[in-house]
């Protein structure tokens, strides 16, 4: 595929910010969602951007200004590193605030697939972000510093195949059990856990626990998150209700997803859908 078919470019010129979006090299893309470049010239006001319950592992590199990170409930305002690993969130914890001329390029690993190229107990950043070097040592603190040289998009998205396709060379081939926590984050809303326990050949117990290493979440949150993310998805692509969502993701009922809502974005959803633009990372 060439690259020029690997790469979108969401919003310009007018907006707040750049938007650009690329596919990993085909024998990612079962770990690695997408790649995301966003930039903002001169602005004149902050864009603050929550940062709600989403599945899956986030590494970025920060190339331009940084952005501010509260801490909701209290008087906290973290920092973000040049290179952080941003884990998992099971509920609303931070917003960022983005300021002008921000630079961040991101990778957005599938649940498990931050495990899966690094080996790494996806657990450790669950409701986190951590400075990456920490992590990754001297690679990625290289791979920062090649991305750094180059400021077009293309090129960057090379240099993060090449790197993520050689930390996936000595991973073992997925295992059963990879494939039955997919299933929890499938489309089918109605699969027990107990069932996805038993195609893995384990018991319930022991999927926990894999779960944990391999996305950070027990199989029970998994089910609850992928759920509300996919009403996030059906909201921003028109249906007709929040009555309507509720029922064909089976929920209990309305009130049952507005809990979950407020659980995970702090806020009712209609509310919390105001607040995600389509720029936002979980928008993308």
């Amino acid at each position: 595929m060439k690259m020029g078919n690997r790469i979108n470019l969401f919003r310009e010129a007018v907006a707040v910010l750049k938007v650009q979006s690329a596919l990993p090299h085909p024998p990612l893309r079962r770990y690695i969602r997408s790649y995301v470049q966003r930039e903002s010239g001169p602005v004149d006001r902050n864009i603050a951007e929550p940062v709600v319950a989403r599945l899956g592992v986030m590494l970025e590199f920060q190339f331009g200004r940084h952005f501010e990170v509260p801490v909701c409930g209290s008087d906290i305002t973290l920092r973000s590193p040049e290179i952080g690993i941003i884990g998992p969130m099971s509920q609303r914890t931070y917003c960022l605030i983005i300021r002008d001329h921000v630079e961040a390029l991101t990778v957005l690993f599938r649940p498990q697939g931050f495990h899966a190229v690094f080996g790494i107990p996806t657990l450790v950043f669950a409701d986190l972000g951590i400075e990456g070097h920490s992590v990754l040592g001297s690679d990625v603190s290289d791979l920062f510093e090649k991305l750094g040289n180059t400021k077009h998009f293309p090129e960057r998205v090379i240099l993060l195949d090449h790197f993520l396709t050689n930390a996936m060379a000595s991973r073992r081939p997925l295992e059963k059990v990879h494939r039955a926590l997919n299933q929890l984050i499938g489309p089918e809303p109605t699969v027990k856990i107990f069932d996805v326990a038993a195609m893995a050949g384990m018991t319930v117990r022991q999927l926990e626990r894999r779960s944990l290493d391999y996305t950070g979440l027990t199989p029970k949150m998994l089910v609850r998150i992928a759920r509300f993310q996919r009403a996030l998805r059906m909201k921003s692509d028109g249906s007709p209700s929040w009555a309507e969502i509720a029922h064909q993701l089976n929920y209990f009922d309305q009130m049952h997803m507005i809990r979950d809502f407020k659980a995970f974005t702090g806020d009712s959803p209609g509310r919390a859908i105001g607040q995600i633009a389509t720029d936002h990372l979980i928008s993308l």
